[in-house]
């Protein structure tokens, strides 16, 4: 019910006509109840304490009134003519006047010793017999306040007879024509005479009362709602007694003595001020509260009656006012409802459109709008269309792009990796070959050495010819010049052992370099057979000088061995020199090509490198060009998508 309420906009309307009616509605008759319920509430609360005064007045009065008969009796001639002659009889009918026109229940005469002389109302008796002297207690205590003060006297409320009604005495003395005390005149006030001016009931409406209350708390005098008999025995403890009690005056409302909310008025009867009493009596007066708002209440039903048939006229105003509003909108927004489910065929009821107010500009400009949003449909939904052929196009393309990437990128990869290698084999060669021209410029220097060796051996030939000479000449001079034969022929060894090892390195480095150190290896032969020949001949001069130096006998012949060896020395040093130039020859070409392929692989290292980072440029802009590639198909997706889209908007519109 609640969801319906709040979707209709007619029921949202009369809601708000309501609350607009409402609002000053209960703005008025709220101030007018509250003003109203302020001045209502002091004029109860005025009569009441009016009401409450005019009885403590009232009472007040009374008993200084009656205080005064007393104290004009008591100074009468009449009473002291009565005393001087015992004529108490006498008095009967002043008394008796007295009784009748002032209220009082009984008359008393007390001598000054407190006995009883006369009572006016002889029908007060104990049991079935007049009182005699003495037994009202309540005489003997007067009689004996007025002996020792001998000023008149009231005394609280009392009860002082079985049966009877409590009442209160006053008392006054009777002097002589001397001046001395004579008698005690006393006069007996029933609760009843004090009852009547608390229970009249004028301006206290059907719930209003009046009642006193004594400072022990017991009531003074009869309540209106209570039975007869509560004066001295109902005990009144309210707020309004306590504080009338402690002499404070005032009205409030509480709980009564009858648990009942009322309104209560009191004040305190100032006895012992005004009339000189021991004691004290509160006044109190109360009515309901429910009587004393009474105006208050009904006032609240009249503006409650009165704004519910305002209520009712301002919901039928807003019941007409909200259907000349909600039903236009009610067609409108189902033409809306309609639109959103994609039908734009509905139009606009001329005569709605040729309404003047603000709702007929709405259904002109709703009309209007739905007619151009119609025309935007079907543009849309035609370049949906095409945007939706454009895109599978390029979406192909883009295809093709992303694999022709693809593998353009692995290939890059692949001859990234291959220059790489091929950078790795091209400095392996720089080093080898660094390492080739090293040991070249090595083997050149040996050559060079070998060569000089060689022409130390041609040179000590000859001087070993020169020798030979001298043989025949003198064996002396040949012994001498074993020891230098001896050393030429330990430095023919070395050389010889020089050149082997020079033989063996040279075999090494042509084997290094392959197929251009195969010419360096027919060298390093010939030098190391060179070598092994020159072995053989030192061998075989040191065997010559061993026969020379064992047997000078046969130094002819062995000096012509001598020659001969020598001459063979000669051609074999002469073989070795020509071998060595070729060596030399060799070994310097090998330099060169060594040289010369440092600086080729130097140069081919320097194109790797640049070639290396040519790829990877390459390499890092396929990678670009493939991350684009990708970004344009994600592009060309969502753009594929977004004409789905649209074309799928455009198709569920009717227009």
């Amino acid at each position: 019910m609640w969801r319906w309420f709040s979707k209709r906009i007619m029921a949202k309307l009369i809601t708000q006509f309501l609350i607009v009616g409402l609002i000053p509605l209960i703005l008025l008759g709220g101030m007018t109840y509250f003003y109203s319920q302020s001045a209502i509430e002091a004029e109860a609360s005025n009569q009441l304490s009016a009401v409450n005064e005019t009885k403590k007045e009232q009472v007040v009065e009374f008993l200084k009134s009656r205080m005064k008969n007393l104290i004009l009796l008591s100074r009468s001639q009449h009473i002291r003519n009565m005393l001087s002659n015992e004529t108490y009889q006498g008095m009967n009918p002043l008394f008796e006047y007295y009784m009748k026109v002032f209220g009082y229940s009984n008359i008393f005469m007390l001598s000054d010793k407190g006995e009883l002389l006369h009572q006016a109302d002889m029908s007060i008796q104990k049991g079935d017999k007049p009182l005699k002297k003495n037994e009202i207690s309540q005489l003997a205590v007067i009689s004996e306040q007025i002996r020792r003060t001998e000023e008149p006297i009231i005394t609280d409320m009392i009860n002082y007879l079985p049966g009877r009604e409590p009442g209160l005495f006053m008392a006054a003395p009777v002097y002589g024509d001397s001046g001395g005390l004579k008698a005690i005149l006393v006069f007996l006030i029933d609760a009843g005479r004090i009852n009547t001016i608390t229970q009249n009931r004028t301006g206290m409406r059907k719930t209003g009362e009046t009642y006193l209350v004594g400072e022990d708390h017991l009531m003074r005098s009869e309540a209106l709602f209570l039975e007869n008999g509560v004066l001295l025995k109902k005990k009144i403890r309210t707020p309004a007694v306590e504080q009338a009690l402690n002499s404070k005056a005032g009205i409030m409302e509480l709980k009564n003595y009858r648990d009942v909310e009322v309104l209560s008025a009191y004040d305190n009867l100032g006895l012992k001020k005004r009339l000189g009493t021991d004691f004290d009596w509160a006044i109190i007066s109360e009515i309901n509260s429910s009587e004393a708002f009474s105006l208050l209440h009904k006032l609240g039903g009249n503006i409650l009656w009165t704004g519910l048939v305002l209520l009712i006229l301002i919901a039928g105003m807003g019941y007409l006012q909200s259907k000349m509003i909600a039903r236009p909108i009610n067609s409108l927004s189902y033409r809306v409802m309609m639109m959103d489910e994609g039908d734009f065929t509905l139009a606009v009821p001329e005569h709605q459109k040729k309404r003047s107010d603000e709702i007929g500009m709405l259904m002109k400009a709703f009309a209007s709008g739905t007619q151009r949003f119609r025309q935007q449909i079907k543009q849309l939904g035609q370049s949906s269309r095409h945007l939706l052929s454009s895109i599978s196009q390029i979406s192909t393309t883009a295809s093709q792009l992303s694999s022709s990437a693809s593998e353009t990128s692995s290939s890059i990869s692949e001859v990234t990796t291959t220059v790489e290698e091929v950078k790795q084999t091209s400095q392996l060669a720089t080093e080898k070959a660094e390492h080739v021209s090293k040991s070249a410029e090595n083997t050149t220097k040996i050559s060079i050495a070998g060569k000089q060796a060689t022409e130390n051996t041609m040179a000590g030939i000859n001087r070993i010819k020169e020798e030979m000479t001298y043989i025949a000449e003198s064996t002396v001079k040949l012994s001498e010049q074993s020891k230098s034969i001896e050393e030429i022929i330990n430095t023919v060894t070395d050389i010889a052992d020089q050149s082997n090892i020079l033989s063996v390195n040279a075999s090494i480095e042509a084997a290094k370099a392959g197929e251009q150190g195969k010419g360096f290896a027919v060298v390093a032969q010939e030098v190391k057979s060179l070598a092994d020949q020159s072995k053989e001949a030192t061998n075989q001069v040191r065997a010559i000088l061993n026969d020379i130096q064992k047997a000078t006998s046969a130094a002819v012949m062995a000096t012509e061995r001598g020659t001969k060896t020598v001459e063979e020395a000669i051609e074999l040093a002469e073989q070795a020199g020509n071998a060595i130039d070729r060596l030399e020859l060799q070994v310097n070409e090998s330099s060169d090509a060594a040289s010369q392929i440092t600086a080729s692989n130097q140069q081919q290292q320097s194109g790797i490198d640049q070639l290396s980072e040519a790829m990877e440029s390459i390499n890092d802009a396929t990678q670009q060009n493939l991350e684009g590639v990708k970004q344009l198909e994600d592009a060309i997706k969502g753009l594929e998508d977004l004409a789905q889209t649209m074309r799928d908007i455009t198709s569920i519109y009717k227009v």
